[in-house]
């Protein structure tokens, strides 16, 4: 798979997750960031999104510990985002 096909893959599973609150939040997120994304942000973003939807919006409402391989940066950008962060 072409790089290039491997980030349009990514995205799309992003906002289109279909659970109204993850697709409004990544969503959200890729509006200003979908440019900046790098390569490695990409498979960490992949990673995230191999987590059941339960289990995501548990870490991203701070509900639940952030398991130590998803300790990454893309997670911490996404949080940022989220609570509009500095």
């Amino acid at each position: 798979m072409t790089k290039n096909l491997f980030k349009k893959k990514i995205l799309h599973r992003a906002k289109y997750r279909g659970i109204k609150e993850l697709d409004i939040i990544f969503k959200n997120f890729l509006l200003s960031y979908e440019d900046k994304i790098t390569d490695e942000e990409l498979y960490e973003l992949q990673e995230i999104l191999n987590l059941p939807d339960s289990e995501l919006l548990d870490i991203l409402y701070k509900k639940a510990n952030i398991p130590s391989n998803l300790k990454n940066g893309i997670l911490k950008k996404i949080l940022k985002n989220c609570y509009n962060e500095d």
